[in-house]
């Protein structure tokens, strides 16, 4: 995988800020470089070294890098890095998990995903959903599982939410397939339209998931909805908004809704539902939160 040397450096015309990020890129591999440890690559011992580290000439073997390209990204000279190169470099420089995210934003991509993403809801997540009581939340997957919850949500869904096979606890599939969320909903129409939207603009990240492909087939089967709205390839990203609940136990209420990602899993979102402080919504939630389960 060697890289070609690209062009010479642009001096003019560029942005103050994409310079500074190749000057923190370059100061960045440098500094990998010198503390990586030669022992640990599985290159032959080269002798006394005058310096710690490895040398350029080694990263460029270990990474397939060429070593006029890599010199050029240590001296912050602009030219364009793959994801394939940053994630050889991170082999070949030894990079932790941390480290490796700091490389692709110095670079300015994505910072990549661990393969096999944990489904696993961190204890402080979990810990967190029960201190927002009594606003209802939960987490989800983005294949829109539902992993975790608290009281407040279970009283608003009730069997909904727990009387479920693991396959069929999702929100998607829920909406679609359970009919107290018909009822819950009176915005129904909506709801399914805009969620919609979501997994298909999610479908661009999920296609290889095969959870996501069970998903989908299982919906265009079974719900004529759904089959309706997913040819439609609409696509929309979350915005954060008003839902609007009629529950047989107290009435009409309104809530807003957020989302938030764990920095230790960015694959989870915890949507947290909360009414306006000192409303009429705030109280009929609260009344809600408190009837015997």
């Amino acid at each position: 995988m060697a890289a070609t040397p690209g062009p010479a450096a642009r001096d003019h015309g560029r942005p103050a800020g994409q310079d500074h990020a190749r000057k923190a890129l370059g100061a960045f591999l440098r500094s990998r470089r010198e503390r990586a440890d030669p022992t640990e690559t599985g290159l032959p011992p080269g002798g006394r070294r005058r310096t710690p580290g490895l040398r350029r000439e080694e990263v460029s073997l270990l990474s397939g890098v060429s070593l006029t390209w890599y010199t050029w990204l240590e001296q912050g000279r602009d030219i364009n890095v793959s994801p394939q190169i940053l994630l050889a470099l991170s082999r070949a420089l030894q990079l932790d998990e941390v480290e490796r995210a700091h490389l692709f934003r110095l670079s300015g991509l994505p910072v990549p995903e661990p393969a096999g993403r944990s489904r696993h809801v961190p204890d402080a997540v979990r810990t967190f959903l029960d201190t927002l009581m009594p606003n209802p939340a939960f987490v989800i997957d983005r294949c829109f599982d539902v992993l975790a919850w608290n009281r407040a949500q279970e009283q608003i869904l009730g069997g909904a939410l727990l009387e479920r096979a693991p396959g069929e606890l999702n929100s998607v599939w829920m909406l679609f397939r359970e009919p107290l969320l018909r009822t819950l909903m009176p915005e129904w129409e909506a709801e399914a339209r805009w969620l919609t939207g979501l997994l298909r603009q999610q479908a661009a990240y999920e296609l290889d998931n095969p959870r996501f492909t069970e998903l989908i087939d299982g919906l265009l089967a079974t719900s004529p909805e759904f089959a309706a709205l997913w040819p439609e390839h609409d696509v929309v990203e979350f915005r954060s908004s008003v839902r609007r609940y009629r529950h047989p136990d107290v009435g009409d209420f309104e809530v807003s809704y957020v989302r938030m990602a764990p920095a230790e899993a960015p694959w989870l979102s915890l949507i947290c539902h909360f009414p306006e402080l000192g409303s009429e919504d705030e109280r009929r939630l609260r009344r809600l939160v408190t009837l015997p389960g």
